[in-house]
């Protein structure tokens, strides 16, 4: 038997980090309703810390509960910043990892 070829689906954090590397500017509920994120903020953190990226980010108010204002951060990644992470930085985060399947020798 040989081992299996699927591939799981992106993680959380290479959804968001392809999202802002394609140029998209997302705050927590666009987050939430179009890539699954729940906590943004952390997510961001977690990109900005471990691959020494540069996350730019702006307050902005957008409608909440019943239409009442909420305060939100908008995140993105400047053009420069893109750039700089293609031409200097391997991949930092694969978009999909294979699965592990059952290879009937008992390995890995």
């Amino acid at each position: 038997m040989s081992k299996t070829t699927e591939r799981k689906p992106p993680t959380k954090t290479a959804r968001v980090f392809n999202a802002l590397m394609a140029g998209q500017r997302i705050n927590r509920f666009e987050a939430e309703r179009e890539l699954s994120d729940h906590c943004l903020h952390t997510t961001v953190s977690i990109i900005e810390r471990k691959h020494r990226l540069t996350i730019s980010r702006k307050r902005e108010s957008v409608p909440g509960y019943m239409g009442q204002p909420t305060n939100v951060c908008r995140y993105w990644i400047e053009p420069e910043e893109i750039a700089r992470i293609k031409n200097t930085i391997k991949p930092p985060l694969s978009a999909t990892k294979p699965k592990r399947g059952l290879s009937g020798d008992g390995g890995c």
